[in-house]
C-alpha cells in the first residue's frame, strides 16, 4: 500500500489470532515482519536494524524498539522468567533507554511506549480483532479511518493543562494507549487496557532524589554509547544540555561532536556559558551556528512535508520546522547517526512552579515563603495570586468542568493562570462544539498524580515529548535519531520522586540537576542562574513571512469546516496584533492549516 511508504519508521502489532494473517497481507510490502511462536504475524513495518532488538524462550518473545539497554541475551533471560505479560509492565523504568516494549506470551499479545508519550502506542478495530500500532496514520489506512474533526478542533485549544488534547490521535476510530498505560491483545482479538505506572509520591529529600537523577541520567546517556551508532549532543550553553555533554564525554570512546546555536536574541548568554562548558571539554569538535545560518521562522509554511513520517498529527511548533531542517541537515552532512538533546530537561527536572499552593496544604510557613520569592521573581501581583490559587481549589476533573464552562474566545494576554482558551479567531459554532468536547472529557478524565504539582508536571513533560516526536522524522529523513535523555521513564520517575519544592525553588535554578551531577558538570556551569528567551525571533519571523501566513489564510481548509475566520485571522496576523500568546495560537491554527493540505498533497500524489 503506497501510504506504508511514506511514513518512516512504523510498526503494526497483530495479536495470535487467524484474522492478522489477513491484515500482514493488507500491510505488504513492509521491509520487516516478526512472527508469534505460533507462526501467525505479530510486528510488522518498517525500522532500522539497530533499533530493534529481540530475545525469545520457549513460547515467549520479548523485543524492544528504540534505544534500550538490553541486549537478545538479557531479553532473551526475561523471557525465560515471564509468566504473565503484565510481569513485563515495570520494565520500562527499570531497562534505561527510550523505547516500545512489545511481548507475546503463551498467544498474548503486550505492548506499550514511553511515559513521556516520545514513543507513544495507538489501537483500533482492524475487521475481526484490535490492533495496535506506532503511528495513528498507519493504523487510519489500514483500518480506512478519516479525520476526526472534533479531535482537530481539540488542536485549536489553546491549553496549559488539558491533557488529552496533547497526544490524542486525530484519526476517527483510533485511540491513544494512554501513555502511563500497556495494552494486552488476546487471542480471542479482544483488547485490555492496563495502568501500568502511578506517579510516585514528592517524598524524597534533594540529596537521595539527586543521587537517583545522577544513576539515571547516566545510565540513560549510556544506553546511547551502547547503540554502538556515532553520536552528536547539543551544547547549548543550558544546563540540560551541557550535563549531557558532560556525561557523554565520560563513556564515549570516539571523539565528540557538540551543537552550538548564536544568541537567538539580545541578552541572549546562551553561547557564552557553551563556550565555558566547552573549554572544559577536551577533543571535542564543535559545530557552530549563527542565527544568520538559520531560515527565519516560518520561512517554509507554504512549503508541502515532503518527509516520510509527518503525515500522522498537525506539527506542533510548525514556525521551528525550517530551523529543525536546517540544523538536521547539518548533523546528517556530518555523518551524526544519533543526535542527543537536552529538550524535556526544564519539564522533567523542574515542574512547575504551582507546587507552592500544594505546599501550603503540608508546609504553610515554608509555602508563604517560596511564594513571596515567586511573587518577586514573575512579578505576580496578589490578584494573581488568588486567582491561581483559586483554579486549583478542586482537582482537575472539576477544574475542566468549571472552565468548559466558561469557554470563549480570549485576547490571548492571562500569563497568571493556567490557559483554556480558544483563538479570537474561532467561529462561534467551534467555541460551542469545544464547550461540549471538554465537558464531556471533564465527566471521564482522571487527574495524574496526588495533587496539581504532579499533573503539571506531567503535562509539561507530554507537551514537549509531543513536539519532538514530531521533529524526529525531519531527523530521520537525513539519517538522524533525534534522542532526549530527560525524558526516559527511569529519569521521569527519579525526578518526580523528588520533593517538589526542592526540585524547583524562586532562589536556585534546577537544584536538582546540579546536585546531581557535582562532579561532573564543572562548577562554574552548575552556577548558572539564566536562561535565554526566543520570542523576539518568532515576532521577527513572523513580521518576515506575513505575506506567506496571509496566504495560508486564502481557501483555509479550517475555515471550509467551519472552525475559524480566516478574514479575522488574517487581520490579526496582518497588522501585527500580538499579545503575549498570540503567536502560540497562530502555531497551532497555522499547524493544522498545513496539515490539512499536506494530506491533500499526499492523496494527490499516490493517486497519480
Amino acid at each position: 500500500m503506497k501510504q506504508f511508504d511514506r511514513a518512516g519508521e512504523w510498526l503494526v502489532v497483530l495479536p495470535d489470532h487467524v484474522a492478522s494473517v489477513v491484515l500482514a497481507e493488507k500491510l505488504e510490502p513492509a521491509p520487516q515482519r516478526v512472527d508469534h511462536p505460533s507462526g501467525r504475524p505479530w510486528l510488522i513495518g518498517s525500522w532500522e536494524s539497530a533499533d530493534f532488538r529481540i530475545g525469545e524462550a520457549g513460547a515467549t518473545k520479548i523485543a524492544t524498539l528504540g534505544f534500550s539497554s538490553a541486549g537478545p541475551q538479557r531479553l532473551a533471560q526475561i523471557a525465560a522468567r515471564t509468566r504473565r505479560v503484565t510481569d513485563l509492565d515495570s520494565l520500562g523504568g527499570k531497562l534505561p533507554g527510550c523505547f516500545h516494549l512489545l511481548a507475546t506470551v503463551d498467544g498474548v499479545t503486550h505492548a506499550y511506549g514511553t511515559l513521556s508519550g516520545l514513543r507513544k502506542l495507538v489501537y483500533g478495530r482492524a475487521g475481526e480483532v484490535t490492533v495496535a500500532a506506532t503511528r495513528a496514520d498507519v493504523l487510519a489506512a489500514l483500518t480506512g479511518a478519516g479525520i476526526d474533526e472534533e479531535r482537530l478542533l481539540l488542536r485549536l485549544l489553546v491549553a496549559e493543562a488539558v491533557l488529552h488534547s496533547v497526544n490524542t490521535p486525530v484519526w476517527r476510530g483510533v485511540r491513544l494507549v494512554d501513555e502511563d498505560s500497556s495494552i494486552t491483545l488476546h487471542p480471542t482479538g479482544r483488547p485490555t487496557v492496563t495502568r501500568r505506572w502511578n506517579p510516585p509520591l514528592d517524598r524524597l529529600p534533594r540529596k537521595p532524589a539527586a543521587q537517583r537523577l545522577r544513576q539515571a541520567l547516566g545510565d540513560a546517556v549510556q544506553a546511547r554509547v551502547d547503540s554502538g551508532l556515532k553520536l552528536t549532543c547539543d551544547l547549548s550553553g543550558g544546563l540540560d544540555s551541557t550535563s549531557l555533554s558532560f556525561l557523554l564525554a565520560r563513556s564515549y570512546d570516539q571523539p565528540l561532536t557538540t551543537l552550538t546555536q548564536g544568541a537567538a536574541a539580545p541578552g541572549d548568554d546562551d553561547p557564552m556559558w557553551a563556550d565555558l562548558a566547552a573549554e572544559k571539554l577536551p577533543g571535542i569538535r564543535r559545530l557552530m551556528l549563527t542565527f544568520a545560518d538559520l531560515p527565519t521562522h516560518y520561512a517554509d509554511v507554504l512549503d508541502a512535508a515532503k518527509v516520510p513520517g509527518t503525515d500522522e498529527e498537525p506539527f506542533p511548533g510548525i514556525e521551528d520546522r525550517p530551523i529543525y531542517r536546517r540544523i538536521a541537515a547539518l548533523l546528517g552532512a556530518e555523518g551524526s547517526q544519533a543526535h542527543l538533546t537536552g529538550e524535556g530537561g526544564d519539564e522533567v527536572v523542574q515542574g512547575g512552579s504551582a507546587g507552592v499552593f500544594d505546599l501550603f496544604r503540608t508546609q504553610p510557613r515554608v509555602a508563604l515563603a517560596y511564594l513571596r520569592g515567586y511573587r518577586a521573581l514573575y512579578h505576580w501581583t496578589w490578584s494573581d495570586v488568588a486567582r491561581m490559587a483559586f483554579d486549583q481549589r478542586h482537582p482537575y476533573p472539576a477544574w475542566l468542568a468549571a472552565r468548559a464552562r466558561r469557554l470563549t474566545t480570549h485576547s490571548l494576554d492571562d500569563e497568571s493562570s493556567p490557559l483554556i482558551q480558544m483563538p479570537p479567531w474561532a467561529t462561534p459554532d467551534a467555541v460551542a462544539a469545544m464547550r461540549d468536547l471538554l465537558a464531556d472529557e471533564a465527566r471521564r478524565t482522571r487527574q495524574h498524580g496526588h495533587n496539581w504539582t504532579a499533573h503539571h508536571t506531567i503535562w509539561g513533560i507530554r507537551l514537549c515529548a509531543g513536539l519532538v516526536r514530531r521533529t524526529v522524522p525531519l531527523y530521520a529523513a537525513e539519517g538522524v535519531r533525534l534522542t532526549s535523555p530527560y525524558m526516559d521513564d527511569a529519569v521521569i520517575d527519579a525526578c518526580m520522586s523528588a520533593q517538589a519544592h526542592e526540585r524547583r525553588t524562586p532562589w536556585e535554578y534546577k537544584p536538582l540537576l546540579a546536585d546531581a551531577m557535582r562532579g561532573i558538570v564543572p562548577d562554574q556551569s552548575l552556577a548558572r542562574t539564566t536562561k535565554a528567551e526566543g520570542s523576539p525571533l518568532e515576532h521577527a519571523g513572523i513580521r518576515t513571512n506575513v505575506a506567506k501566513l496571509a496566504a495560508l489564510c486564502e481557501d483555509s481548509r479550517l475555515a471550509a469546516r467551519g472552525l475559524i475566520d480566516a478574514d479575522k485571522l488574517r487581520s490579526i496576523c496582518t497588522s501585527f496584533q500580538m499579545r503575549p500568546f498570540t503567536p502560540y495560537a497562530m502555531s497551532m491554527t497555522f499547524s493544522c492549516e498545513r496539515w490539512l493540505r499536506d494530506l491533500e498533497s499526499t492523496a494527490a500524489m499516490e493517486a497519480s
